[in-house]
């Protein structure tokens, strides 16, 4: 078992464990009882690390478990009816725990939001709403959410676990992965997209970190309807949530890091940064910092992937392409399209290579690389201006600042985002 240096350093463990255990909520009357019978028979013993130890090799407790009441530490182990397991990852939202409901058994995936989200009544209220549209989704591709509350200062989600890996991780565990795959995982993506579109659900946050792939390969959207708790009261300023650009900037649409309305195209084209991303290694548009790559962003011009990568097929540089078109109009219009799509070039010729087939399946006359729609000139109307809309939460300024010199606002705003990187914006303690 794992008990932690941390669990066994300077603070001596509880001299009572049982205590510290009945009052995280983790186990049940009758197993407190049983386990303090086996303690006075001889079974068990009174040490509280050494009990903490046998109580993990009998998967009485988990390691996560034991190590928190090592360290007196039983709050936050029971959530409402469900009981914390261990802890999957964090993010600027709020942290992610494996958890069991007490009663059914059903493992599930927890998401605890961050305090100073949930202390936000407004946007808490626009979350409930949020959640009663998520409730309905029901696809394979996406993760299934299937309970949303809040107790006290504590605002919870209850989702499907899926044992597996986010894509982020399998890119840095892997390197560039095969088109082939990135194919696949996009096409199984667009297809939840599809399921959340049609049922009024636009995610704003795809990125490969919301994408999940189960040891069954199957790909899931993650956190679908949580956009609202990463937009900031209207009268927060763009230093209070320069974590939300931090964790989107790479993958927005321009119309999203404009501050236009946004709708399912907007999804697209994440779905090609991440796409792009997950071929190459590599971001589609390069820069030192996040205000710089979300300058070239709206000026439309992304690094061609094939500079990166020359032996991406032709077909994977068109749909690319297409999906990260500057215009919404140039585009595909549905994520299903999308679906379609890629699953075509899978099925066409299965038993030749995916680089074949996608060189088969147009002719070399029909696309030349570096025509595509972001290498071209803007339409003017459809050109990603802030003008007359509501500017986003923490961009309105840089909305503001494109509008009159979109590179001297790059500039202007620099300094600003450096004093924020440095400062960092504190989620709060969870739990520890």
């Amino acid at each position: 078992m794992a008990i932690t240096d941390k669990s066994k350093g300077a603070d001596a463990p509880p001299p009572d464990l049982l205590a510290v255990i009945r009052n995280s909520g983790v186990l049940t009357d009758r197993q407190l009882e049983d386990i303090r019978g086996k303690m006075l028979k001889g079974n068990y013993p009174f040490d509280s690390l050494e009990l903490a130890e046998k109580l993990v090799r009998e998967k009485i407790l988990t390691s996560y478990q034991a190590n928190r009441l090592l360290r007196n530490k039983p709050h936050g182990l029971a959530v409402g009816r469900y009981v914390i397991l261990d802890r999957i990852g964090s993010g600027s939202m709020g942290r992610v725990y494996k958890a069991s409901h007490r009663l059914m058994g059903r493992v599930v995936a927890i998401k605890i939001v961050a305090p100073e989200i949930a202390g936000n009544a407004r946007i808490v209220a626009r979350f409930q709403r949020e959640m009663k549209l998520v409730g309905r989704l029901d696809h394979p591709n996406v993760v299934r959410a299937y309970d949303a509350d809040q107790l006290g200062q504590i605002l919870f989600i209850v989702m499907e676990y899926v044992d597996g890996e986010s894509l982020t991780q399998k890119l840095r565990a892997e390197g560039p992965l095969d088109p082939a795959d990135v194919v696949n995982y996009i096409a199984q993506a667009a297809r939840g997209l599809a399921h959340a579109h049609e049922m009024g659900i636009v995610h704003r946050d795809i990125k490969p970190s919301n994408l999940l792939i189960g040891k069954n390969q199957v790909v899931k959207l993650l956190d679908l309807g949580l956009s609202v708790l990463m937009e900031a009261d209207q009268h927060s300023t763009f230093e209070t949530a320069d974590g939300i650009a931090v964790g989107t900037v790479d993958y927005m649409s321009p119309e999203q890091a404009c501050g236009k309305e946004v709708d399912g195209r907007s999804d697209l084209y994440s779905l090609g940064c991440a796409m792009y991303h997950l071929i190459s290694g590599r971001l589609p548009f390069q820069g030192d910092s996040p205000i710089e790559r979300l300058g070239k962003r709206i000026a439309g011009l992304p690094t061609p992937i094939r500079q990166v990568r020359p032996d991406i097929p032709s077909n994977v540089v068109k749909v690319l392409d297409k999906l990260l078109a500057t215009s919404r109009r140039d585009r595909y219009q549905t994520a299903r399209e999308v679906a379609e799509t890629l699953e075509a070039l899978l099925e066409k010729k299965p038993s030749r290579s995916i680089g074949e087939t996608f060189e088969d399946e147009i002719p070399s006359d029909e696309y030349v690389e570096g025509t595509s729609e972001y290498a071209q000139q803007l339409d003017v109307e459809d050109r990603p201006r802030p003008a007359g809309v509501a500017k986003p939460k923490w961009n309105g300024k840089i909305a503001a600042l494109i509008e009159r010199a979109p590179w001297s606002a790059v500039a202007a705003v620099a300094g600003a985002i450096g004093v924020a990187f440095a400062a960092g914006v504190f989620v709060g303690k969870m739990f520890f």
